[in-house]
């Protein structure tokens, strides 16, 4: 019995190790793509220019840069008093990821319920909303969550009286506004 306890670890090592070295692999080939166009750019821009290289060389990836420089992303970059107003078009759908994840928490009483297959879902929109208001232009939060989190749709449609009918009409003014709003170049999240 011990014998055969033995040899099925061994197997579930070695089906663990395919599996990291596999995910490695296609995480490798995603960033490939990404790290080779900025290298060909660095190559093509700053190793042989005329004059001062552009400012974006000394960053490393050029993107960043561009991130940084011309949309003031990065960490606290965009909480101006300014984009008070882009703020306030992103609280709702803040406001409901926040109901969501309080929900989700409220339900358990020790850490060791909180990981369950559930919690992925949960998780996910709770860090990409943090991240978002956090590091991103929130302008583009409430595109976002919606389209990278269907927890949201899922979650209001368990909401009770009068707020379902308030996230409701939020969902199908923020659709038709945003249809007319967004092409013209209007702020609009």
């Amino acid at each position: 019995k011990q014998w055969y306890q033995r040899r099925v670890r061994g197997q579930e090592r070695r089906l663990s190790l395919f599996r990291l070295t596999k995910t490695l692999l296609a995480a490798a080939i995603i960033i490939a793509p990404f790290y080779l166009f900025q290298q060909y750019f660095a190559i093509l821009y700053c190793g042989s220019t005329v004059g001062s290289p552009p400012e974006w060389c000394t960053h490393g990836i050029s993107y960043g840069h561009i991130q940084r420089h011309y949309w003031s992303n990065g960490l606290f970059l965009y909480w101006e008093a300014k984009q008070l107003p882009n703020f306030l078009l992103a609280a709702p759908i803040l406001l409901l990821v926040g109901l969501l994840t309080a929900d989700y928490l409220r339900r358990f009483t020790n850490l060791t319920d909180l990981v369950t297959r559930d919690s992925v879902g949960y998780g996910h929109v709770t860090c990409l909303a943090l991240i978002g208001v956090l590091t991103m232009n929130v302008q583009v939060l409430t595109r976002f969550l919606v389209s990278s989190c269907p927890l949201i749709f899922l979650y209001a449609t368990r909401l009770q009286k009068p707020l379902d009918l308030l996230v409701i009409c939020y969902f199908v003014l923020f659709a038709v506004a945003g249809t007319v709003l967004h092409p013209t170049f209007y702020p609009w999240t």
